[in-house]
């Protein structure tokens, strides 16, 4: 076969090959047999301008076997993309030499086998940058989930403990030291986590502050200590500055209630967590009460929009009562989630799908039903009382939140001032900023709203001032004394001055005694509501109440 068909069938053969370094025995068949070719390795190293110049070349063998401590018969150097450079040793049979005109053409198949190389090369860059932090390096989650997966496969997982971590007062660093030093300071730190790694661990960075680890077991207690004092250095007006960075940690220390590999990022997460919210300590393991916790998180989220569809969530009123007259004069719609014969109450699910972004549902679907048992007493000729229902401040970010109730309320035929809207108070600025807007915008429609737990934020006095309320409920912190003295009864009558200076309505929550009534008409507050009347009650109950209308 002449060199030119020979050539023409490797081109072909080898522009149908996968984007693999290998080649199809099929490709070089002919070739081999005209140049005496054994076989061909390629050497991939970095190049010195390069940020990974320096480690180690990788061996690639292209064609037949890689022949030990053998000096190859020709080289044939290339460069490639991302800082590559590629060398081809080309190994023949015996002692074969080619002549100067064999030299050239096999310098054409090198050419076009670098074609192949430079796909090869290409397609792992564009697969590790998928799996890469761009600015550490360092693996993202997608790299994390990938190799935990491949651990996962075999029982090696258990030799493992799981971390997750974030960095203390960072933001601190980064408005020290600006931006850009803060983003080289972030990959200084980096490095340090991957030397501390030893060749089957990984370290993994998420983004911003947050990184995960699979540490073995018996490097766990190291690799706390290391990252309890982390040294980096920063660099501003020329002068550099030592220190180190610290983080709180959450330890999974992997066991065969291991399911699949999210679990390893979950479980530690919530450890963390735990450590940095609750705990206030520098690393907290996941126990078996955590475990649980986080089974019953998980039944409740994949539950949730079921179980809102089959409306398994049922609403219980609980009266509000003027002290004076006995009268009720309101009410307050309260989820239970009736789930397999159990009944869950909001403290168990409502945190849970605040922090899923879930609890806006809820919610609306709270004040539906709320409408739909106004209109269902209007039409039993009974007299109704107006309603409020809770919204929570997770919900304040849903853009369309006022006009969405508007909508429900106005679908529904109740006349607004049947319904009000309960808050609770927020210490956070960004919330505040949106609460405000989102009173604002209900009092334009005519809304009535209520903060509810009033005193237990930030600064409840600047609530009274800053947000256009018609009502505030004071929290049963304020009255659950078990002897109440002058000093409760001269912070609520100041409170509750200011409001009434203010235009603002006001009620109390958690009643349970009559020393309470009894003060909280001394200082001139008359409506309320708690178990000293009644305990949250389904509908039925509530319409009972309702026909007599007055509490002896």
């Amino acid at each position: 076969m002449t060199f030119e068909r020979s050539f023409e069938n490797y081109v072909q053969i080898l522009s149908e090959e996968d984007v693999t370094p290998e080649i199809s025995p099929g490709a070089l068949s002919d070739v081999a047999k005209e140049f005496a070719l054994r076989s061909i390795v390629a050497i991939v190293s970095d190049s010195k301008d390069s940020d990974k110049a320096g480690e180690p070349d990788v061996v690639i063998p292209l064609f037949g076997p890689v022949p030990e401590k053998e000096a190859p018969a020709y080289l044939f150097k290339h460069k490639m993309a991302g800082r590559k450079e590629v060398t081809y040793n080309v190994y023949l049979y015996g002692d074969k030499g080619w002549s100067e005109e064999e030299y050239k053409a096999f310098a054409v198949i090198i050419d076009i086998l670098s074609f192949h190389m430079e796909r090869f090369l290409l397609s792992q860059v564009v697969e590790k940058s998928a799996l890469t932090q761009y600015l550490t390096g360092l693996p993202n989650s997608g790299g994390f989930v990938q190799y935990a997966t491949k651990l996962c496969g075999t029982k090696a997982i258990y030799e493992y403990d799981s971390f997750y971590f974030n960095l203390k007062s960072y933001g601190l660093i980064s408005r020290r030291y600006g931006l850009a030093e803060g983003d080289e300071i972030m990959k200084r730190y980096a490095k340090k986590l991957r030397e501390f790694c030893g060749p089957d661990e990984i370290v993994a960075h998420f983004g911003g502050d947050n990184f995960t680890a699979l540490i073995k077991k018996e490097r766990t207690k190291e690799f706390l200590k290391f990252l309890s004092a982390v040294p980096v250095y920063g660099e501003k007006n020329g002068k550099r500055d030592e220190f180190t960075i610290a983080a709180v940690i959450g330890v999974y220390a992997v066991d065969e209630s291991l399911k699949e590999p999210g679990q390893l990022i979950s479980r530690a997460i919530m450890a963390c967590n735990y450590a940095k919210n609750v705990a206030n300590k520098p690393y907290v393991f996941v126990n078996k009460a955590m475990s649980t916790r986080i089974y019953r998180q998980k039944q409740i989220e994949d539950r949730y929009e079921e179980a809102l569809a089959n409306e398994e969530f049922r609403i219980y009123l609980q009266p509000k009562v003027d002290t004076i007259t006995g009268e009720i004069v309101g009410g307050e719609s309260l989820a239970r989630w009736f789930c397999n014969g159990v009944v869950l109450y909001p403290t168990e699910f409502v945190p849970i799908l605040e922090q899923e972004g879930m609890v806006a549902s809820l919610d609306l679907y709270v004040l539906k039903k709320t409408c739909e048992y106004i209109n269902d007493w209007k039409q039993k000729g009974m007299l109704p009382v107006p309603v409020s229902v809770n919204f929570s401040r997770k919900d304040l970010s849903y853009k369309h939140l006022a006009k969405e109730i508007i909508r429900i309320i106005d679908e529904s035929g109740v006349e607004r001032k049947m319904i009000q809207i309960e808050v609770t108070e927020t210490s956070s600025e960004d919330e505040r900023i949106l609460m405000t807007a989102f009173l604002e915008r209900l009092k334009e429609y005519g809304i009535a709203t209520s903060i509810d737990d009033f005193g237990t934020g930030f600064s409840s006095l600047s609530t009274l001032r800053d947000f256009p309320v018609s009502e505030i409920k004071i929290d049963r912190s304020f009255i659950n004394n078990d002897n109440l003295n002058k000093s409760d009864e001269i912070v609520l009558r100041n409170i509750i001055m200011m409001a009434k200076e203010l235009g603002v309505s006001v009620i109390a929550e958690g009643v349970e005694r009559e020393d309470q009534i009894e003060l909280l008409k001394h200082v001139g507050c008359h409506v309320v509501q708690g178990f000293l009347y009644d305990n949250p009650m389904p509908k039925s109950d509530f319409e009972k109440r309702l026909e007599k209308r007055f509490y002896s």
